[in-house]
């Protein structure tokens, strides 16, 4: 590709990543939660001492970074927009960078190639653009391998000297501690980088080891307020209870965590076209012209990271480096299934994200293998027809839980530096107001305050349940947000055959009537004859 093409080749991608991650939801819980941090800052410019929630030990992450890099894009541009500007430049900025670096490791590979397949795979497009706090791991911890390739002799390419090299990886651990759970990851990379350091001596080690703590100073010197203020328990936001030594079924657990990481560079989409058992048959049956781009990127998502795995067992290769890069990708594979043995949550891909840039490197070896002018045209119809597919799922979510299903209220409550309207803080986190907490016990009104006023079930698509529901708000008071829809079906005799909740992402003011569709994701048995919905519960906010 010519450098005349290259350029609106990437304005191009830039803006398809902008508007893919801005026609993502923004009003789910847990995107929420997280431009909240920043709103509140931009509203009062508070000191953030915590980040994200750890909603399953209701803990905080403690740090300032996730609130200043939502809250200060609002003060420099105070447009709803504004944070996910900064994100798709971060993001966009650092897979560029990691682009070149693979470019430069592996020069036969084409470069086309290495460019597109970063930036628009379905995981760096889905957790690289949307206000969530794990699409800020994604950034650093491309900076942090590159600076661990750098730092390790038997994989280094000699693209930046090793002082240089610490620093980025101190830095990036420092970023990503203040952004999620998964940084501790990183630490036996950084371990072994040192440990090698070491054979050469004292000496060798005392430039990099002083390049690393000025790196993690540089990041990091917003994390510490929170420790002066709190002291270093306090100051944990108790994220120590996620520390929880058990018993996993280790097999089955390699092999899920290898197959999850090696998706992180492939196509993989049944994960993102929705979420929820169900709901990707119903979304892709509502937008049927996205179904032959959606089936062939899937047909690579499947046989793409099946390939990487048996390529595993190659042992050699022409490509430099390519036993050192088999045996990392293997060794990280078991380093995240054993973190798994101590650590509460779920084993989801997300948590571990953070080393996606192992499957990529891994990835990019892999092609070496088959690179050819016939394999050279295949790849460049999967590529182009996912981001045919993106783009498209880009419009298919524009009328969902984006800030576009409404932006003015989250405009008036940037320029009113009025958070409250928009939502509240869990009554659990250490940066709780009392307004969040008499917001709970406003919510225990929703249930009266909300009716379904007409209530449509559409023909069943495949047996799943899609509903047409109006909503309004009988109270004079209080707006709602987070509403939770239960719906119970029955047969001819009355009888419970089974209930479903669903969350119903929308803000509905006081008198309000809203129309939303509800994707239930129910199988309607022959045996069913009826179904009653009704809101249940929803989150009080203050009024528009």
């Amino acid at each position: 590709m010519s450098r005349k093409l290259a350029w609106p080749v990437l304005v191009a991608l830039f803006t398809l990543r902008l508007a893919f991650g801005l026609c993502s939801d923004l009003y789910s819980e847990d995107e929420t939660q997280i431009y909240l941090l920043g709103l509140r800052y931009h509203s009062t410019h508070a000191w953030p001492h915590f980040g994200a929630d750890v909603v399953w030990t209701k803990s905080q992450i403690p740090g300032a970074l996730q609130a200043l890099v939502v809250g200060v894009p609002l003060d420099v541009l105070p447009i709803p927009e504004a944070p996910y500007l900064l994100l798709d430049v971060l993001s966009m900025a650092a897979l560029c960078l990691f682009a070149a670096y693979l470019c430069a490791r592996l020069p036969t590979v084409p470069r086309w190639l290495i460019w597109i397949w970063l930036l628009t795979i379905p995981w760096t497009l889905n957790f690289s653009t949307h206000i969530m706090n794990p699409d800020y791991v994604l950034p650093a911890s491309l900076i942090f391998f590159i600076g661990f390739f750098e730092a390790m002799p038997p994989l280094a390419i000699g693209w930046m000297r090793a002082p240089l090299a610490f620093a980025a990886m101190g830095a990036a651990i420092a970023w990503i501690a203040q952004i999620h759970m998964s940084w501790p990851l990183l630490l036996p990379f950084a371990a072994m980088a040192f440990l090698w350091r070491l054979r050469g001596g004292g000496r060798a080690i005392a430039a990099p080891a002083g390049a690393f703590v000025a790196g993690l100073l540089t990041t990091g010197c917003v994390l510490l307020p929170t420790y002066f203020r709190f002291g270093l328990t306090l100051g944990s936001g108790s994220t120590g209870q996620n520390l929880h030594l058990h018993w996993r079924e280790p097999i089955s657990t390699f092999v899920k965590t290898a197959a999850r990481i090696l998706s992180f560079a492939s196509f993989e989409t049944n994960r993102f076209v929705a979420s929820g058992s169900g709901k990707q048959i119903i979304v892709l049956f509502e937008h049927r012209w996205l179904v032959p781009l959606a089936s062939l990127v899937a047909l690579a998502g499947l046989a793409h990271p099946v390939w990487m795995a048996l390529t595993a067992f190659r042992r050699r290769s022409a490509a430099p480096h390519w036993p050192a890069v088999r045996w990392l990708a293997i060794g990280t594979v078991a380093l995240v299934s054993l973190s798994f043995f101590v650590v509460m949550e779920p084993s989801q891909a997300r948590m571990y994200y953070i080393v996606a840039p192992v499957a990529f490197v891994y990835a990019a070896y892999c092609w070496t293998f088959v690179d050819s002018p016939a394999w050279r045209q295949v790849a460049a119809t999967v590529v182009a027809v996912n981001v045919l597919f993106q783009a498209g799922l880009t419009i298919a979510r524009f009328p969902g839980a984006s800030l576009y299903e409404n932006r003015a209220l989250l405009s008036q409550a940037i320029a009113n530096r009025t958070p409250d309207i928009f939502s509240h803080r869990r009554a659990y986190a250490k940066d709780a107001s009392p307004d969040d907490i008499a917001a709970v016990a406003a919510s225990a009104r929703a249930a009266s305050d909300l009716e379904i006023t007409n209530a449509r079930v559409s023909r069943p698509i495949f047996n799943l349940t899609t509903w047409s529901l109006v909503i309004h708000n009988r109270s004079t008071t209080t707006a709602y947000r987070d509403l939770v829809c239960e719906t119970t079906y029955y047969d001819s005799r009355d009888h419970e055959l089974d209930r479903h909740d669903e969350s119903v992402w929308m803000v509905i003011q006081p008198g309000e009537s809203k129309t939303v569709e509800v994707i239930d994701g129910v199988t309607w048995t022959p045996e069913t004859v009826g179904a009653r919905p009704q809101i249940i519960a929803a989150l009080a906010v203050d009024r528009r």
